[in-house]
């Protein structure tokens, strides 16, 4: 049976970088693999980012956000047709805002039930942010907390610079998300593995590829379907005379333009490539590239169009493309 590994963790915190070198990984012990991109919103930024690296050593899907019956439908498709095609594993990351009992209940679901089986349960959390970062909203840690109780290992990326004392702090911070919720889980140093800056031996690499799951108890709620995170989308963005890095950290800042988590999208540049963004309140990445799409994306709680948009020069509420644009 095809083993099925899913990759959690909030916005931002680092799973498309963690899922490429674990892919890469998978790749050099000779496994055949596919990922499924889960995506919150429409268009997939971080997919490109796996394309771009990846190219065609493994398969590449993607299932979009929407409706929660055509989602669900789009998704059992996808890993249907991993399971015909007898991938030796098939990685899925989900969006940060994420049901994951959601996706649990899908394998049990037929033909699933024979085709795949269930692997590793990773989360992926951003130990630098949660240290330092702002106090996050009930919604949000009630999904970092649903993560931790399914997740058979702990990842801590962007850990490399912090001493024993913060992680013991970031990991009594996890623990509190857990009893929130009502869930008995506590988790210790055995749960956790932190990502070193050289990146993971073989041991660890072994420690992750049989980390298994966990099941634990906790008190459900509704968050997905209350309205509390969304995303909006930005076409043919265009900055405005500023330095950008500078203008995405006011945005950040506003408290007018909501509770923002995530900022990520593209923008053209006068030369002809592209400026990738990748920006969470914690860091803001910046890079050219020769590839990518005209959309910027904003994801949080309570976000106001209208006030994020303000920041840009320009930008439109459709996609148009290249032939389009032509005419």
């Amino acid at each position: 049976m095809t083993r099925i590994d899913l990759v959690t963790g909030f916005l931002g915190a680092g799973k498309t970088t963690f899922i490429l070198d674990y892919a890469k990984e998978l790749i050099r012990r000779g496994e055949k693999i596919g990922i499924i991109e889960n995506d919150f919103g429409a268009i997939n930024v971080d997919l490109m980012l796996l394309h771009r690296e990846l190219g065609d050593r493994c398969r590449l899907e993607m299932v979009i956000g929407g409706d929660p019956d055509c989602h669900r439908r789009r998704l059992k498709t996808k890993l249907i047709a991993m399971g015909i095609d007898r991938y030796d594993r098939v990685i899925v990351e989900p969006s940060g805002i994420f049901d994951v009992d959601e996706f649990l209940d899908i394998l049990y679901e037929e033909p699933l039930d024979r085709m795949l089986t269930l692997g590793n349960v990773l989360a992926v959390v951003d130990a630098a942010a949660e240290e330092t970062g702002p106090e996050r909203s009930s919604d949000a840690r009630y999904l970092l907390a649903e993560e931790l109780t399914h997740a058979g290992c702990i990842i801590f990326s962007k850990a490399e610079q912090m001493n024993e004392e913060a992680v013991g702090q970031v990991t009594e911070e996890l623990n509190r998300c857990l009893q929130e919720v009502g869930c008995r889980r506590v988790l210790t140093e055995q749960d956790i593995l932190r990502k070193p800056e050289s990146g993971f031996s073989p041991d660890e690499w072994d420690r992750i590829f049989n980390a298994g799951s966990r099941e634990y108890g906790y008190v459900k709620r509704t968050v997905l379907t209350n309205g509390a995170f969304r995303s909006i989308f930005f076409f043919h963005v265009e900055l405005p005379e500023t330095e950008t890095r500078e203008l995405i950290r006011q945005i950040f800042q506003d408290p007018l333009c909501g509770r923002m988590t995530r900022l990520k999208g593209f923008v053209a540049s006068s030369e002809g490539d592209w400026l990738e963004i990748n920006a969470t309140e914690e860091e803001i990445s910046l890079s050219r590239c020769s590839v990518g799409q005209p959309v910027v994306i904003a994801i949080g709680e309570g976000l106001d169009q209208e006030r994020i948009g303000s920041y840009w020069k320009s930008y439109e509420n459709e996609y148009r493309s290249p032939s389009e644009n032509r005419e």
